[in-house]
């Protein structure tokens, strides 16, 4: 018995921990709106990173990320929510939430069918591709720090630290 247990933690593990090649690369495009009405498409994504959070109302650390959100963010990155719970109160919304909600509909099922736990984060390029795979976020200061970390990889002065890198080692 002692020898089939590795076997079955590694079967496990390639089952519970999928890599990202289970992820699309890119997001889907779709059409939903936010709570007002206003209609919304993939277009939304006009700046260089765009996190997506995957919220609930219903869930006391969701809404304790999203209470600690704004849209207070240097112009090239947007926080953009989407509420996960069809059946979702409206006036929560309103009142933890500070940066733009958009409401979940099937168009989402590419991505959103393999996430398992909210909140989540996902952030995307302006053309729509995943930069990461998603993320279990545990605070709001983390979404703020990952925009500006994922920007400063492909900074020219960073590229340039590489290059020096791969010269000298």
């Amino acid at each position: 018995m002692l020898k089939i247990l590795p076997l079955i933690i590694l079967i496990a593990g390639f089952i519970l921990f999928r890599p990202i090649e289970d992820f699309p690369k890119t997001f889907p495009k779709f059409e939903t709106v936010d709570l007002d009405g206003n209609i919304f498409t993939e277009k939304i994504f006009d700046r260089k990173i765009t996190a997506i959070v995957l919220w609930t109302t219903d869930s006391e650390p969701c809404l304790e990320i999203v209470k600690n959100l704004d849209e207070d963010l240097p112009k090239n990155f947007q926080i953009i929510g989407l509420i996960g719970n069809k059946n979702f109160d409206s006036e929560i919304v309103k009142k933890f939430s500070k940066i733009k909600n958009l409401q979940v509909n099937d168009d989402f099922y590419p991505i959103l069918s393999k996430i398992k736990t909210v909140p989540t984060v996902i952030f995307i390029d302006r053309h729509g591709n995943l930069i990461e795979p998603p993320q279990f976020v545990s605070n709001a200061k983390f979404i703020r720090e990952e925009l500006i970390r994922i920007s400063e990889i492909n900074s020219p002065k960073n590229k340039l630290k590489n290059s020096l890198q791969k010269i000298f080692w």
